[in-house]
């Protein structure tokens, strides 16, 4: 398990993107927020756009709830489009004096006497014209305020007019696409969150507790493996045929189509487990069909937030046109308005997000797109295109490892940097997760308290690229899970009467839906999976069948090589590292220390870092091992340092050097000199076998003294990564093998 360490890639650990520190700034006070945050001294037409909203004195980012000033109190959806405009506190665009006059006369003529009355505002009171207002709380200059005051307010009144029709539209629209009740019976989103009753709930989350689940395995056409997981009996496995099996929202129907027809025969396997609110573990993520898989994983998020805030909507209606002596009971909500988290590795892979979930909605209007570009956007450097394509994927742009972002959807409009309770979708790395959990998201002088209930209400969680993520901290990430859908300490201007049932009585996590995208599975992750995902709805696993990552060294190398595999004897998970270490230095270093001169070029990969450090401890200080000279290089080494250790082990002057795997992951070294290769445990990712194999390419065909060898060392513990090294179908043998514990394939 790669845990208690966490690591940015290429030295990664303090940058923030390309946006800070402009020369010439004018900064007012907090700190500047880069390029693309100031507006032209004169307007030329009139918008109803707001302007970037007012950002919080930490960044935006860290903080969970300081939208504006004037902060909206309740968080739900209910009232969160009505109240909008009081929270915004950025100054209005106000157009030049005959765009107005001709534009408020158009719209005063085309009015109709039919429409429903606008719900009254609190107007902020007239300002002054010589205010002066900061550039970074409100993104302008102080020659963009009006210079009238009533045109100011006439401005802001024009806005809170196009506001509430576009929200009577949404409630319009919401009536239309929900109407339709033998729909709504076959919607999965209404029979997961509104059909099922609370002993119903509460009898499943039981079986659900005591492990009691049905388990059925199956093998799709192409030859993936799909285990299925239900505590009740078990149905078919099913696929999306048509469009309308996703039971899209209009407003995402064409986008959504195109997603669809994209997809592959065994994602559309996929796809039914999502859209049917299954939890799923995809173990089959890889460089080909990410975008399609974050597309696929986006729609359903969006379909999933619209939907809510639809119903929302719906009931808001109906609660207006009740009458006096009436009752209704509408539970549509949750003690929060987040419904949707995702995590991914880099700010990078969030601003990938980010595309898909612009491209499939198509706003109108994107509000702080040009802070987001800046912060999060960086080009790809030069020096990387001979790297493999998958690391390509993974490092490039910005590739800091600490951000959090809230994003917040109305109809028209998709606003960055949101408050996080204001937010309907967060996107973040399970560090900068972590650090707002634990510090409550306030800034470097604001009293730190840890505060998890933005993540109370969320009932759709994507965790892309999983195997990225363990090899930053996985301990980040089951934390950020411990801490989902626990009840929270405020109510946050909470509306009681809207709360679900199974909200209030804390047994939101049988119903969220995890979806966790990796190239592979690992038992970090099925642990994970084992201890946090709930659903009563059960879980999916789809897996490959592995030819063997091995049979393509040959294909990779000029020269013959041979692979060894050794087998140790290892009583528990626990004792597996001792076992280990104890068959490396009684079986494998000996002949090292008889004879090192004959053992040069030989390359020691070595899969977690405390394994690391425990054999640098030993060589470094062992009396056996004090004539074998060797390197290191880990994820922790400075470039001096590797470039000393590469010399040395190049010219022979270190018989040994030592390669940590996150370090393979992180750089990617193309190291000369290789002779002879041991892997101390067989890696995680079975990528790096062949790429750790491809640099005894280099050993000098007139060197007939030494023949390229691979050995490996591995436990009973290491069946799934081994099974992806030699194949589904050798890996049972050299596990349970009683012939022997040496195996030679050639």
């Amino acid at each position: 398990m790669h845990g208690g360490h966490s690591r940015r890639g290429r030295g990664a650990s303090t940058t923030r993107g390309r946006g800070h520190g402009a020369s010439g700034r004018r900064q007012f006070r907090g700190r500047g927020r880069g390029r693309g945050r100031g507006q032209s001294s004169h307007h030329q037409s009139f918008q109803f756009s707001r302007l970037n909203e007012e950002e919080d004195g930490s960044g935006g980012e860290e903080s969970l709830g300081e939208e504006s000033e004037d902060e909206e109190t309740a968080h739900g959806l209910a009232h969160a489009d009505e109240e909008e405009e009081a929270s915004e506190s950025e100054p209005e665009q106000v157009l030049p004096t005959h765009s107005y006059q001709t534009l408020l006369q158009t719209l005063n003529t085309s009015k109709r006497t039919s429409e429903p009355a606008r719900k009254k505002r609190k107007l902020e009171p007239d300002t002054s014209t010589t205010k002066v207002i900061p550039l970074e709380v409100g993104g302008t200059d102080a020659s963009d305020t009006p210079s009238n005051g009533d045109e100011a307010e006439t401005a802001r009144a024009l806005n809170e007019e196009i506001e509430a029709d576009e929200e009577t539209e949404d409630a319009v629209d919401a009536s239309i696409d929900s109407d339709d009740e033998e729909v709504m019976f076959r919607d999965p989103f209404e029979k997961h969150y509104s059909a099922a009753t609370e002993k119903e709930i509460k009898e499943a989350a039981g079986q659900v507790e005591s492990k009691a689940w049905q388990t059925t395995s199956s093998t799709s056409e192409s030859g993936l493996r799909v285990a299925r997981f239900r505590p009740d009996a078990p149905t078919k496995s099913s696929i999306i045929k048509s469009p309308k099996d996703m039971f899209l929202k209009q407003r995402i129907l064409g986008t959504g189509t195109k997603v669809f027809t994209s997809l592959k025969s065994d994602e559309k396997y996929l796809a039914a487990a999502v859209f049917g609110y299954d939890d799923v573990l995809h173990g089959c993520r890889d460089v080909q069909n990410t975008s399609r898989l974050r597309d696929l994983s986006c729609l359903h998020a969006l379909n999933h937030v619209f939907k809510t805030r639809d119903r929302v909507l719906k009931n808001n209606s109906k609660l207006s046109a009740q009458s006096n002596g009436e009752i209704l009971d509408l539970r549509d909500q949750g003690f929060t308005r987040p419904k949707v988290l995702i995590m991914v590795p880099t700010k990078q892979a969030c601003v990938r997000f980010v595309d898909s979930i612009v491209k499939l909605s198509e706003p109108d209007q994107q509000e702080n797109k040009s802070r987001f570009l800046e912060t999060y956007t960086q080009d790809d450097s030069d020096e990387w295109l001979d790297k493999p394509e998958d690391f390509r994927q993974l490092f490039g742009g910005n590739h800091e490892e600490d951000f959090r972002i809230g994003l917040k959807f109305t109809r028209k409009t998709i606003k960055y940097f949101a408050g996080f309770y204001n937010s309907d979708i967060i996107i973040g790395s399970p560090l900068g997760l972590m650090r707002t959990i634990t510090t409550g998201g306030g800034g470097k002088n604001s009293k730190k308290t840890q505060d998890a209930d933005f993540l109370s209400s969320i009932e759709v969680v994507i965790v892309d690229h999983a195997n990225a993520l363990q090899m930053q901290n996985w301990q980040h990430v089951d934390y950020v899970f411990s801490q989902l859908n626990l009840l929270p300490k405020d109510s946050h201007g909470c509306d009681f009467s809207r709360v679900r049932h199974w909200y209030l009585d804390g047994q939101a996590k049988y119903l969220r839906q995890t979806i966790i995208l990796s190239d592979y599975l690992t038992p970090e992750i099925n642990a994970l999976a084992s201890t946090h995902l709930k659903n009563i709805s059960g879980r999916i696993k789809l897996q490959p069948e592995y030819p063997g990552e091995m049979l393509g060294v040959s294909s990779l190398v000029s020269i013959p090589v041979s692979q060894t595999f050794l087998r140790l004897s290892s009583p528990s998970a626990q004792g597996d590292s001792d076992a280990r270490f104890k068959f490396f230095t009684t079986s494998v270093l000996p002949p090292f220390l008889r004879d090192p001169k004959r053992q040069k070029g030989t390359l020691l990969f070595v899969p977690t870092y405390v394994d690391f450090v425990r054999l640098r401890n030993f060589l470094s200080t062992s009396s056996e091992a004090a004539n074998l000279s060797f390197g290191l290089i880990s994820e922790y080494a400075s470039h001096k340092e590797v470039l000393r250790a590469r010399s040395h082990f190049l010219s022979g002057r270190h018989t040994l050097l030592v390669y940590s795997e996150r370090a393979h992951h992180h750089f990617r070294y193309k190291i000369r000199g290789v002779k002879k290769v041991i892997f101390y445990g067989v890696p995680e990712n079975p990528i790096f076998w062949s790429e750790v194999a491809k640099m005894l390419d280099v050993v000098r065909e007139d060197d007939k003294r030494t023949k390229a060898s691979v050995r490996a060392l591995f436990s009973k513990w290491d069946a799934m990564k081994l099974e992806r090294i030699v194949g589904t179908q050798r890996v049972g043998r050299l596990i349970n093998d009683r012939g022997g514990d040496v195996f030679d394939f050639v």
